[in-house]
């Protein structure tokens, strides 16, 4: 008989036999309703029945599921799913493996990247300092600022804590692999690391991005979580780090200098290390005799930067021409499409720049 039962639709076993059905209300003249399938449209009466009781149970969980899986980006669905779980103290391992199949299966819903932090906050809560008493708010997918802090935890904690981060980050790994420019993983994998505190996966983070660029090296959502780590990382950015990071961007703008990534990544680092951009200016008035360098507008615009800063600087009275030159170049040849913007730039030299 149950496997009887099991072959039905939800709605006509006799476990649903006492709920009431709660249809949309589209009000009396809905302009344009949708055409929602049947099994979706059904679902969703019976969801809004069980969530007008507030009821928490098996089956209402086991709704959710049937719900979720014919529309992953149910985002209320997947909010009630998880007070669900917290209530009825489920298995969040089977969790986890259901999880898993629904990010194959949608890699870029933010939903079930949103639905697998919390579970992981909610496995991951007996290693807080102290438990939480109301539900976790899970934190932002980018926050510098760990909910755990692994260095002040037991040995055994600290081999847990690293086991879920692994499985997670060869979870991501994966999603990665199908597609490098997945915003949704990359945000969620920032939030793994961040989440653990200053663990190994951090000294570990910089080799699978390096990895990945020497793959594509215009993956500019690899040279962003590289920024990332370098700048939120446990060590910090020293004096050492900026160096290295600095010949290693130079190398990659070597390769492709018509690459914004890198140029934006070397503006970056030194900005957050309050380094002058006119550290670089050697190297950048270096590339100019190089014809495939010399199209780039990201070399002009960073010689445009670096000489404008020295003028108003008052370091040498050639920087104001020399700027104004960039400008041109820009406007005139390597950048025409924002050529009214070089042109602008060009007048607040006029205004800002001051004569040595």
């Amino acid at each position: 008989m149950a496997d009887d039962h099991d072959d039905l639709p939800f709605y006509e076993r006799p476990e649903w036999a006492d709920v009431v059905p709660l249809p949309q209300d589209d009000g009396p003249n809905p302009l344009v309703p949708i055409a929602y399938a049947k099994e979706y449209s059904t679902a969703m009466d019976y969801f809004r029945a069980i969530c007008r009781t507030q009821e928490q149970s098996e089956r209402a969980l086991e709704l959710t599921k049937i719900v979720i899986e014919l529309n992953s980006s149910h985002y209320t669905v997947w909010h009630y799913r998880q007070v669900l779980l917290k209530a009825l103290n489920k298995d969040l391992n089977e969790e986890m493996e259901w999880i898993q199949d629904m990010v194959i299966e949608h890699p870029k819903s933010y939903q079930i990247w949103r639905h697998r932090q919390v579970v992981v906050e909610y496995r991951s809560e007996q290693f807080m300092p102290t438990a939480p008493t109301t539900p976790l708010v899970p934190t932002s997918a980018t926050t510098p600022v760990p909910t755990i802090k692994y260095q002040d935890l037991a040995s055994n904690q600290q081999e847990a804590i690293q086991e879920i981060v692994r499985v997670e980050l060869q979870c991501l790994k994966e999603a990665l692999a199908e597609d490098a420019k997945n915003y949704h993983a990359w945000s969620y994998r920032q939030w793994v690391m961040a989440h653990f505190g200053p663990g190994p996966w951090w000294d570990e983070e910089l080799a699978y991005v390096d990895e990945l660029l020497s793959i594509d090296i215009r993956n500019n959502s690899a040279w962003n979580q590289r920024y990332f780590t370098i700048t939120e990382g446990p060590k910090g950015l020293t004096e050492e780090l900026l160096q290295k990071e600095v010949e290693y961007t130079k190398a990659k703008i070597q390769r492709t200098p018509n690459n914004e990534s890198p140029w934006v990544y070397l503006s970056g680092i030194l900005n957050r290390a309050r380094h002058p951009v006119t550290e670089v200016k050697e190297f950048c008035e270096s590339l100019v005799p190089s014809i495939r360098a010399n199209c780039s507008p990201f070399l002009h615009s960073t010689l445009l930067d670096i000489y404008e800063l020295e003028a108003k600087e008052g370091l040498n009275k050639e920087s104001l021409e020399l700027a104004k030159g960039e400008c041109s170049i820009l406007s005139e040849k390597v950048d025409t499409i924002r050529s009214k913007y070089w042109d602008w730039r060009k007048t607040q030299l006029k205004i800002t720049a001051v004569d040595a």
